[in-house]
């Protein structure tokens, strides 16, 4: 069993020697056993109470108290060809009286808090300490300290003496365990009896210590009883025996021929060599070993684009970062669990397992040793996925530091709190909520759940006295269990709660669609019980789950609706510059007043539910739909019967391929958790087989969620540090989730997103004329989703030497679009305003280009009340552009197909209106259509031959164009959000990274004359 370091190596050693660490008298045997004199886990701090209990464990001080323990050594699963097959390497435990006090009783009833469960173990197989004592018995059979002082020596030199430890504390979570492991770094601490402390610094790996902790889970959510699988006949002094599992010779010092397999191991039958999985310093310095060095060096080409100024570029000792992913954490609660965990309670089962001898489980192999390959369990792709990383987002720290200056700016700052409050309703999304669920249902705790700050993303559980009190005498300290959870962003408790959108009392009688649309966007949606977490199978297991969170998995099937996905996806959003008392440019009033109307709904609904009224002071503002990816795709022919594709269906692989093709499975199989099942050594008093026992699943999910969001995913990968991130998998120990990630987003880039083609090429007149189509093979807009993100076509003419001689898109290191003289066109920053002008310039939408200063962009571009082209969410109050690529099948409202698909209802025929182009792709019928097709017209050098040129043609996308970037850095330099985006920016590889150049390649062709 893999999970967090627990997996520590030790030997119970109880035999009389001069170390008074291991003195036992067996003449006080039979004395009663005393329990602990230790503080509660809860009483203290995390590094504080492992200060005092990891010593204590240490030097084993538990000896003096006379505990009950093991009979032997016992190993606990199979060790064949030297290697072992247990959950645990080879132990013998000790159990405190309120232990044996539980099991003397029958196994009935709750354990008292302060009970502790300690578990001593050794590098398998347990013959070889019970083999080794025999023979010291044989040879100092007169002298029992000098048994025992060579016992000690072969435990620590052979054995490295290291233990697991589960410490009762009922207020801690809902299973009421503290789970930890204790072990040495190196010899000199063992000698010193100095155990390794938790310090959460970089690089990050799980904790050596955790009240509820997933990882052990897996496994305890399985036992029958009280989360542990103690049984009295392991226990000396009782009847029967422990179980016995098989163990050959491969361990013992023997010439090969009487050796199993020649004395080859496992491993290296299977060509590999397989470090010891159960050794957790050796885990710990994987951690270590599979971090990589931040970037340092600046990207000259991006500071000359961006320069350093206002103070933006700031050192990396006053660099804003983040904490430990492993500080995200935070149980089910002990009485009722509250509605949002942290995605650690799920990692041990829903994490994967990388081979042998733990098994594979959500994983694809590519090699022989544990964690060659790819981890494609739901917890190992959504870790690394942008949903995964939503509360961690530089790019939307940032945002959120600009929209605030612009409000102060405006002299609106006041409105700071409510519009921040809003979008970490999504990107904060479980912080947000459980604040305003706690401070709504427990009015004594004092939290004021109306405005969740910013600030509070930074705040994680105090690990010292120092920290609390620095808390509480900051006043956050109410504060940090919801900054734990905003971290995590749309973590698993999030989507597998929500629950459909219901008509308030007194609306009219919608249909299903305009009572998502009136009730269900901008991050609003209505949850199932807190007690369950909904799925798509009906045949699941329960009672691990119930055990260990005291949550019963449920079905259905809204898990799989594109709606569920529009919670988020669809946002209407105040415009706090534009005049109050007439519509938007483009809106009749009545359009107007249902866009408003759905955003009073959502106050409603708030203050009706959780007694927030965060979004109330927004209202009063005229709104718009800033982001309309659900509704893009609801207007589609991907949502019509026989040809519907759902949200899910596409960023939910039921497949797997790499980019290089050399592993393609076209339909996955697997477990979808790994837990203590019969797949695992047996174990006394563990759940009914019917119980625990997982299925098979065909058509498997993947949870990659992944667009074209690369710039972010690769920001994260290369500063993991920084942004608190471990490269190393916990479970599956792969160290290529980003990775996996990325190529995911290069595969849906090259094989889902577009299909570029030149349709035509000719030539007259030393003119060239290529007649280029974009055709859009997703299910929404392209690009859809934010709308700062852009496309944009790269033409380019080659002369037979390789020489280029004509581009339109062509762009420098640092993705800014280039002229004929490689400077930055006056179009890239949309702040250049000609003499005599009143707006900046930019690329209108093209059918025809014939000059290289001319770009196809693919992009939506919109304007604040004085005409100023904008970013801000909230200042989108005219739109001279929208030409991103409609999806095949998108009706205009008011057409004949638009009534056909959705009837006469005029709630959906105004958020609609968000899907539509604008500018002068309003009156392209190709744009509308999903397949956009121009012509270029390119005038070659008067000495080169046509039929000599190669044309290529290639899109590409930019999640975060220049212009997006220069607005960030310009609009709130001294903000430590935006500093540390332009830190991460600045620094940021691109070479050989499927960002190349600061651009995402999509999918291109080239042609001759023929």
């Amino acid at each position: 069993m893999r999970h967090l370091g627990i997996l520590a190596l030790a030997l119970s050693l109880s035999f009389p020697c001069a170390d008074s660490a291991f003195a036992f008298d067996a003449g006080k045997a039979a004395q009663s056993a005393k329990p602990a004199s230790l503080p509660l886990p809860s009483s203290l701090p995390l590094i504080d109470y492992e200060e005092v209990l990891f010593p204590w464990i240490a030097k084993r001080a538990y000896l003096d108290l006379h505990w009950k323990r093991d009979k032997s050594w016992r190993d606990t699963g199979p060790f064949v060809f030297d290697m072992s097959f247990g959950v645990h390497p080879a132990v013998r435990m000790y159990y405190s009286p309120e232990i044996m006090t539980w099991l003397e009783g029958g196994r009935t009833g709750e354990i008292a808090d302060g009970a502790i469960v300690i578990k001593e173990m050794v590098t398998p197989p347990a013959e070889r300490y019970n083999a080794h004592y025999a023979d010291l018995l044989v040879e100092y059979k007169d002298d029992p300290a000098k048994v025992a002082e060579a016992m000690a020596a072969y435990a620590y030199g052979t054995g490295g003496l290291n233990w697991t430890v589960m410490v009762k504390d009922s207020v801690l979570s809902h299973g009421g365990w503290f789970f930890a492991s204790v072990y040495f770094a190196d010899q000199d601490d063992m000698k010193a009896r100095k155990p390794v402390i938790d310090s959460f610094e970089p690089p990050f790996s799980p904790p050596l210590g955790a009240g509820g902790d997933g990882m052990c889970m897996r496994c305890h959510a399985s036992a029958a009883e009280e989360l542990i699988f103690s049984a009295l006949e392991n226990v000396e002094g009782y009847p029967g025996e422990p179980m016995i599992f098989r163990v050959d010779e491969s361990w013992r010092d023997l010439p090969k021929p009487q050796k199993p397999a020649f004395g080859a191991s496992l491993s290296e039958m299977i060509d590999s060599y397989l470090k010891d999985p159960h050794d957790p310093a050796e885990m710990r310095a994987a951690h270590v070993a599979a971090a990589k060095a931040s970037p340092v060096d600046v990207n000259p080409e991006f500071t000359a684009m961006f320069p350093a100024s206002g103070g933006i570029d700031v050192t990396h000792a006053n660099l804003q970062t983040l904490p430990s992913e492993w500080l995200d954490h935070v149980p089910a609660r002990p009485d009722d669990t509250q509605h949002f965990l942290t995605s650690d309670n799920c990692i041990g089962c829903h994490g994967g397992l990388g081979g042998a001898p733990s098994g594979v489980t959500m994983f694809i192999k590519d090699g022989p040793n544990y964690g060659d390959g790819f981890n494609i369990s739901e917890y190992g792709e959504w870790r690394w996925s942008p949903m995964g990383l939503a509360g961690r987002d530089p790019i939307f720290y940032a945002q959120l530091e600009s929209e605030f200056a612009l409000l102060k700016a405006a002299g609106a700052g006041d409105l700071s709190g409510n519009l921040g409050t809003t979008c970490l309703s999504c990107h904060g999304a479980m912080g947000q909520r459980q604040l305003e669920i706690d401070a709504h249902e427990n009015p004594a705790l004092g939290l004021d759940g109306n405005i969740f700050k910013t600030e509070y993303t930074l705040l994680h559980t105090p690990l010292t006295t120092e920290q609390k009190d620095q808390q509480v005498a900051d006043g956050t300290y109410d504060y940090h269990i919801y900054g734990n959870l905003a971290r995590e962003g749309i973590s698993c408790t999030v989507c597998h709660h929500i629950a459909p959108p219901e008509r308030a009392e007194g609306q009219p009688d919608y249909n299903k669609l305009d009572t998502y649309l009136m009730n269900g966007t901008t991050g609003v949606f209505r949850m199932n019980a807190a007690s369950e977490l909904m799925g798509p199978f009906a045949d699941v297991r329960e009672k691990p789950m119930q055990n260990a969170m005291g949550i019963t998995p449920v079905h259905d099937d809204y898990i799989k609706d594109s709606e569920m996905c529009g919670a988020c996806h669809t946002i209407n959003l105040p415009n706090v510059d534009a005049p109050t008392d007439k519509p938007l440019p483009g809106f009749t009033e009545a359009e107007q007043a249902i866009l408003n109307k759905a955003a009073e709904n959502a106050v409603t609904f708030l203050n009706e539910e959780f007694g927030v009224t965060y979004r109330e002071p927004l209202v009063k503002f005229q709104h718009s739909v800033e982001q309309a990816t659900f509704l893009e795709w609801q207007n589609s022919q991907f949502a019509d019967a026989g040809t519907a594709q759902s949200c899910q269906d596409c960023h939910m692989k039921g497949n797997f391929e790499t980019p290089d093709g050399k592993i393609k499975i076209d339909s996955l199989t697997t477990q979808i958790a790994s837990i203590q099942d019969t797949n695992l050594p047996d174990v006394p008093h563990a759940l009914p087989h019917e119980e625990i026992e997982v299925p098979f699943r065909d058509g498997y999910k993947r949870h990659n969620f992944v667009g074209l969001n690369a710039f972010m995913v690769e920001m994260l990968r290369q500063f993991d540090e920084e942004m608190g991130l471990s490269p190393k998998d916990p479970m599956t120990y792969a160290t290529n989730g980003a990775q996996l990630s990325l190529d995911t987003m290069a595969l849906q880039a090259r094989n889902e997103t577009a299909e570029v083609k030149i349709e035509s090429l000719t030539g007259s007149d030393g003119t060239l004329t290529a007649i280029v189509s974009v055709d859009n093979k997703t299910g929404h807009r392209l690009p859809s989703g934010v709308g700062f993100r852009r496309a944009f076509l790269e033409l380019r003419v080659m002369d037979a030497g390789g020489k280029q001689l004509w581009c339109s898109g062509c762009t420098n290191g640092a993705g800014v679009i280039i002229g004929p003289d490689e400077k930055p066109l006056k179009t890239e920053f949309l702040d250049f305003v000609p003499e005599g002008a009143t707006e900046a310039l930019y690329q209108p939408h093209y059918d025809v280009i014939d000059d290289q200063t001319q770009v196809q962009i693919y992009e939506e571009l919109t304007q604040n009340a004085q005409k100023q082209f904008t970013s801000s969410f909230v200042h989108r109050v005219y739109h001279p552009k929208d030409n991103r690529l409609l999806p095949w099948g998108a009706a205009e409202p008011g057409s004949e197909a638009f009534v056909k698909r959705f009837g006469d209802s005029d709630v959906t025929a105004a958020f609609m209106q968000a899907t539509m182009p604008e500018g002068r792709a309003e009156h392209d019928a190709g744009v509308k259509a999903g397949k956009d097709e121009l012509a270029y017209r390119i005038a070659l050098p008067s000495d080169v031959d046509p039929k000599t040129v190669t044309v290529s043609a290639t899109l590409y996308s930019q999640a975060i164009p220049p212009y997006y970037l220069k607005q960030r850095f310009e609009t709130a330099p001294d903000g430590p959000a935006t500093q540390r985006l332009y830190y991460l920016a600045s620094r940021l590889k691109t070479e050989g990274t499927l960002i190349e150049n600061w651009k995402l390649r999509v999918q291109g062709d080239t042609a001759q004359l023929r």
